[in-house]
Parts: structure tokens; C-alpha cells; sequence
């Protein structure tokens, strides 16, 4: 076929093997998103099965739009039917059509992070656990946790040992009720929920088992222990399941991912064919280098070495400021002197934590350098978005409390705080939604007549927005809303000034382009088809890299980028490897990955920036160089100013590889899971980092799991 042409033999293979499940262990850079672009191509293209009947997962909106438009150029024809979209998407498209088995009607609304914000501490303060002893953001990182691992409050409440996890375990249940009961879903539900379906419902399993022939799976080193339960589950029965993914850019353990996911996927499919890619079409040799070298230090990893026919290119350069504004002076500096070779658009400043950027957004200002930060205030959480968004949710979704408490006042109805309390208890005690008890306001005893004539007529307004998203677009609703709400003369009176107001009210136009563009592109243009694909969206996903501005971002959200002119800022240790991550060796080489990711994002030019000091806690502290950079190969740095006079060392051997302890000494010990809690080893298989431990937990509850996921007591 002419579009195995282009191919090299590894990445043909990959494409034209179908005969079971494979593995596609793909380097930085090695050309992964061809091959699957490719693969899908072929699949349809051969007639070896149809669009409909293949899934393909990927990571973010981005990548599943790139990858549509890039099937249907190889195809030369629209690619029709083809299940293409993040694993949330994916399930979120399961769950409208069988979430009914569930308890959910189709248009369940899906809450963001401020959306579980103000759900836990309205629990928080109906249970009556105040948030000055318990942080509302630790119980959400906690309950995602759990759900993370398949843990339902049930099974949590068994478990939890300390103060912390018994307050969590009284938040759970009642978190997850009042989800049901607002017909919303987190994040998290929507994968957890779709195991559920599937795992209740072995009738439904079976349906889609029949329909998916051929599953993908994009960047399956940054699966989670969800993720991993609905590939098997919907690939179990075809076994025909194509993974793609880099353990050695294995980087989000923090959400959750488990990279043993891939490197145990052979466990799972005995009869796997493992292909490597490792020919990297993307860096110079020098940069390509650098990264082998540093990546081959990590002892959890299935190995490979990337190679290319690319010019070796300049050696990389490192330099040491005096603190973080010198460093940000230095990259600022550099990044001018080179504009004239090279457009802005092609240099990314990376860093550690979004801390970071501060010091370079001020640099940038001062040299009146263009700029682009992903990362800062999202989109889709600006006040006066989220305000009209509520709105369309709950025009959609009217059981949907949380966000209608937002808007039953915004703009001002003369709604207060103390009759929206009266009108929730009445609504509560009639065992009715507060969207039908504003409805009946004038049955709400503690109401003055100015005021339940406000409720009822605010309650007339959005079943007219209700009546208006059935038959109109998306688009075409949100003109109507801005309108009838006067939202824009609302902001004008919000805020004073002008500018502010001006810009607010951009973010309102901002809102009504992005309704414009999904009714252009769209086959379904409703509202409930726009809000499906708006909870999903990512920040990276509204990144233009068109753009002609300096790049910055957080080294996690550069993975799946490339640039020709990189630099690489905060190299320390503290930073790098961040200092929550020393004391272990898994967490260690995570950052280890992270350093490779940034490295491999380089195309033509690497720039390694550090500080001999930086400003932490209200005082300068002094800064110790990365252990990362004793990594690299000498030869292959050009190291310049203060830098060269700096000693660079490897960390000590502790720190780089803690054995784990022999089995005659932890049998009987206590220990510490991070979900489970406290518990006690009752047995021990295996030996090294295959040591696994079956422990009792509180209320008797027993796991196996490795023991380098465990803390000893």
C-alpha cells in the first residue's frame, strides 16, 4: 500500500501487524503519531475492519483531533465513524448512552475542580468538620485517589485508620450522593463509573467487546489503575489491543499513573508482540545523547537506545546565574540575540513548577519579549465564563444544584445568601430540587413578595433557556443568554475599570467564538453536544503554537511538544529533582524522566539553566546544582560562565538506589499505604523490586501489592 512507504521497517511492522496484542515501545521523537495515524489508516484502509468498530484512545482533545485529520489525509476521505477521543471523552460518549443503568439521565453535567470545591464544603459544613482542621483540596486529592484505585466510600470507610481518613470517609458517601443527586459526574466518575457499567452489566460489556475489533491506546505509560481495568475489560474478549507509549516518559505518578502498566503488560498478554521504535527523527545526536545518558541511569525501565541520522548539531550550553531574576535576565538575553535566526515561536522556556514562571514572565515584560504561559488561569475558570457557562448547565441539567446556586443571583436578582438558605432547607424538606423549589418560592415560608416574584421569574427564564437549547445551536444559545442576562452592562457595573471590564467582556466574545467554531465543525451543534466537549478541554488544548511568542510552560505540559531552541530553567536540586522526590528511588526516577522529557522536547539548540541561589520562603537561599547534570556527558556541554567553576556531582548512592529491605525483616512489620492506610505484612513473595507483600489492613481488609508502594513504620 502507498502509505507504508514512508515507513521504516519498525514502525511498518508496527502498522501491519493484526494478529493479536502488540506493544509499541516508542522513543522521543521516533515517530509515534505517524505510526498510529498510520495504523488506523491501514486497519480501515485494508478493510480488515470497519471505522466504527475501532477505538482509539489518546491523552489530550489535541492529539485525538490531530490524529482524525491525519486519517482521513492518508485516507483521502473523511474518516466516518472512527471512536477517536481521551479516555474521559470516550467514556463520557459510553456513559450518555448507558449511564441510565447507573442512575444517570443523558445529560448529566460534569463538575470541575471549583465545581468539587464548593460541593465538599457545602458536606464539609453540613457534617459540620471545619476547614480549618480539615482542608476541603485534601479531601478532594484523597477521595481521587481512591476512586483512582477502584476504592468506594464502602471499602474506604473499612480502611481508614487516622483522624484525616475517618473525616475523609464521612465526606465520601455523602460526596458521592450528592453527585447522584445533582446527576453530575467528576472526572474521576467517568472512569470509574464506566468499569462500573461494565463490571455490573455483563450484557452491556459484551455489546461493546463485539463493537470495539480493534483497540489503540496512546501513551500507555501514563495509564492509571482505571484506565488499565477498561482497556482490559473491553479488550479481553478480540484481544486485539495496540498500545503505544515510553516508559521512559513515564511522568504523571502524582495523577496516579502506573508505569507498570506497560512494563508488566506482557503479564497480561503472554502472546504480545513488542516492537521498538527507536530511530529519533527529532534532535541532533548531541541532544539525543545527552537524554540516553541520563534516562540510562533509571533501573525501572525496559531499555531501548534512540538513535538518529540527524546532524550531531552544537554541544549544549549551561549556565549558572546569581538567583532566579539573573537566571530569567540571562534566557531573556539569549533568546533576543537569537530572534534574528529563529522565530519566537520556536523557543520554549521549561521549568519545574509554575512558581517559576514569575521571574521569567518579569523578565520577558522587561525585555519586551511576546510571551505565552501555559498553565496560568484557565480559560473555562475566568469568573464571567464559568458565570454563563452555569447558566448553559443548568439549562441542560436543571438538577444541577451547585451551579445554580452560582447564577440564581448573578447578576444581581435581590436573591441574598439568607433567602437562598430558606429556599434550599423548604427544598430539602419537601424532598424536591432547589430548581423546582424556586419555582414554588411563594410556598417558602420567610420570603418577602419581592422576592419570591425574583425566584419565579428567574425560574421562567431558564425554562426559556431550557426551551431554547432543544431547538437551537449552541451558539445561537449563548448570544440569547448574554443578551436577555444584559451580562455585558453587568460587568461594565462590576468593574469600574474600564480596561478590566474590556477584557472581561473579550473573555464573554471569547466564549461566543469557541460556540462559533463547534457549530462550524460539528455535526451535532446542540448545547448539550458543546458542554460534553467544553468540560473536556484541557489548558493545553487552546495553546496556539502558531503564535509568534516565547513559550513557557511546566515540563509536564511540554510532554508530546517539540522545539527547535529549548531552554531549561531551575536546574537544582530542590527543583530538580523536585525535594518531595529524594527520599525515593520510584519518585526519584520519575524526575529522572521528567529531565529526559524536557531534554528530548529540543530539536536544534539546548539550553541547561541553573541558579547559585533562589529566593524561597521571604529569604534568598542558597542552591545546589541538579544531581541530573552530573549525568550528562562532559564533552557534550559547553559550560559557560560561573557555571564552569561550579562542582556538579552525582547524589550519593543512598539516595540514588535504596534497597529495599531483605524478607526475613519485613515480615510482621507495620507499614503504610497511601490509599489503604496502616497494616500490617503478613507475607512476603519475592525478592528486590519484585517483592511483593500481602498485607492486613484496618478492619481487616487484605491486599497484595508491591512493596515499593508501601512505607515502613
Amino acid at each position: 500500500m502507498e502509505l507504508l512507504n514512508n515507513l521504516n521497517p519498525p514502525q511498518r511492522e508496527a502498522v501491519t501487524y493484526l494478529e493479536g496484542p502488540v506493544l509499541i515501545l516508542a522513543g522521543a521523537g521516533s515517530g509515534k503519531t505517524r505510526v498510529l495515524t498510520h495504523r488506523l489508516a491501514y486497519i480501515t484502509g485494508t478493510g480488515a475492519c470497519a471505522p466504527w468498530n475501532i477505538l482509539a484512545v489518546t491523552f489530550t482533545n489535541k492529539a485525538a483531533s490531530e490524529m482524525k485529520q491525519r486519517v482521513a489525509a492518508l485516507l483521502k476521505r473523511p474518516a466516518q465513524g472512527l471512536w477517536i477521543g481521551t479516555f474521559h471523552s470516550v467514556c463520557g460518549r459510553i456513559l450518555r448512552r448507558e449511564g441510565f443503568r447507573l442512575g444517570y439521565g443523558r445529560d448529566f453535567t460534569i463538575y470541575d475542580e471549583s465545581d468539587k470545591l464548593s460541593l465538599i464544603k457545602k458536606i464539609m459544613a453540613d457534617l459540620a468538620i471545619p476547614e480549618r482542621r480539615v482542608s476541603p483540596r485534601a479531601v478532594i486529592s484523597r477521595i481521587s485517589g481512591a476512586k483512582d484505585q477502584i476504592i468506594g466510600p464502602e471499602e474506604y470507610q473499612k480502611t481508614a485508620y487516622d483522624f484525616f481518613e475517618k473525616e475523609v470517609a464521612r465526606v465520601y458517601p455523602a460526596y458521592q450522593q450528592a453527585l447522584l443527586r445533582n446527576q453530575a459526574m467528576d472526572f474521576d466518575d467517568l472512569l470509574v463509573n464506566a468499569v462500573r457499567l461494565f463490571q455490573e452489566n455483563p450484557g452491556t460489556l459484551d455489546e461493546y467487546t463485539e463493537k470495539f475489533k480493534h483497540i489503540l491506546v496512546d501513551e500507555y505509560q501514563d495509564t492509571n489503575h482505571t484506565q488499565y481495568l477498561l482497556v482490559k475489560l473491553l479488550s479481553v474478549k478480540n484481544r486485539r489491543l495496540c498500545v503505544v507509549g515510553d516508559d521512559d516518559q513515564s511522568i504523571y505518578g502524582f495523577r496516579g499513573a502506573d508505569i507498570r502498566n506497560i512494563l508488566e503488560f506482557e503479564k497480561d498478554f503472554p502472546e504480545a508482540k513488542v516492537i521498538r521504535l527507536e530511530q529519533n527523527y527529532r534532535s541532533t545526536k548531541t541532544i539525543l545523547e545527552c537524554a540516553n545518558q541520563v534516562v540510562k541511569n533509571n533501573l525501572g525501565r525496559k531499555g531501548k537506545n534512540l538513535w538518529t541520522e540527524n546532524a550531531c548539531g552544537d554541544k549544549a550550553s549551561l549556565w549558572q546565574a546569581w538567583d532566579e531574576r539573573d537566571e530569567a535576565d540571562k534566557i531573556c538575553l539569549n533568546i533576543k540575540s537569537n530572534t534574528a535566526q529563529a522565530p519566537l515561536k520556536d523557543m520554549v522556556v521549561l521549568y519545574r513548577t509554575n512558581a517559576q514562571s514569575r521571574a521569567l514572565e518579569d523578565a520577558c515584560r522587561r525585555y519586551s519579549l511576546p510571551y505565552l504561559i501555559v498553565g496560568g488561569v484557565k480559560f473555562y475558570e475566568r469568573k464571567e465564563v464559568k458565570d454563563l457557562m452555569a447558566y448553559l448547565k443548568v439549562a441542560a441539567n436543571p438538577a444541577d444544584g451547585v451551579n445554580l446556586k452560582r447564577i440564581v443571583n448573578e447578576p444581581p436578582r435581590g436573591i441574598g445568601d439568607t433567602s437562598l438558605m430558606r429556599i434550599e432547607a423548604w427544598a430539602a424538606e419537601s424532598k424536591t430540587t432547589l430548581y423546582r423549589a424556586l419555582e414554588q418560592a411563594d410556598q417558602v415560608p420567610g420570603l418577602g413578595p419581592g422576592i419570591k416574584a425574583a425566584a419565579k421569574a428567574f425560574h421562567g427564564f431558564m425554562e426559556e433557556l431550557k426551551t431554547m437549547a432543544l431547538t437551537k445551536t449552541a451558539e445561537e444559545v449563548i448570544k440569547e443568554l448574554v443578551e436577555r442576562t444584559s451580562y455585558l452592562k453587568h460587568l461594565q457595573g462590576q468593574y469600574p475599570d474600564s480596561e478590566e471590564a474590556d477584557s472581561r467582556a473579550e473573555n464573554v466574545g471569547e466564549l461566543e467564538a469557541a460556540a462559533n467554531d463547534f457549530c462550524e465543525r460539528s455535526e451535532d451543534k446542540s448545547l448539550p453536544a458543546f458542554l460534553a466537549e467544553v468540560s473536556l478541554i484541557a489548558d493545553i488544548d487552546r495553546w496556539d503554537p502558531q503564535t509568534q511568542a516565547v513559550t513557557l510552560m511546566t515540563m509536564h505540559n511540554a510532554k508530546g511538544l517539540e522545539f527547535d531552541h529549548v531552554y531549561i530553567a531551575g536546574l537544582e536540586d530542590g527543583l530538580l529533582p523536585h525535594a518531595a522526590s529524594v527520599e525515593s528511588r520510584q519518585e526519584l526516577e520519575e524526575e529522572r524522566r521528567l529531565f529526559y522529557v524536557a531534554l528530548t522536547r529540543a530539536k536544534k539548540s539546548l539550553h541547561l539553566c541553573l541558579a547559585s541561589s533562589r529566593r524561597r520562603f521571604g529569604g534568598l537561599m542558597p542552591a545546589v546544582p541538579s544531581r541530573f547534570l552530573a549525568e550528562l556527558p562532559r564533552d557534550l556541554l559547553e559550560v559557560q560562565g560561573r557555571a564552569g567553576k561550579t562542582e556538579i556531582t552525582r547524589a550519593p548512592a543512598e539516595d540514588m538506589d535504596q534497597d529495599l529491605p531483605e524478607t526475613k525483616t519485613i515480615k510482621g512489620q507495620a507499614v503504610r499505604h497511601s490509599v489503604w492506610g496502616r497494616g500490617k505484612v503478613v507475607e512476603v513473595e519475592g525478592e528486590g523490586e519484585e517483592m511483593k507483600l500481602s498485607i492486613v489492613f484496618s478492619g481487616g481488609l487484605r491486599k497484595k501489592v508491591l512493596a515499593s508502594f508501601v512505607d515502613l513504620l
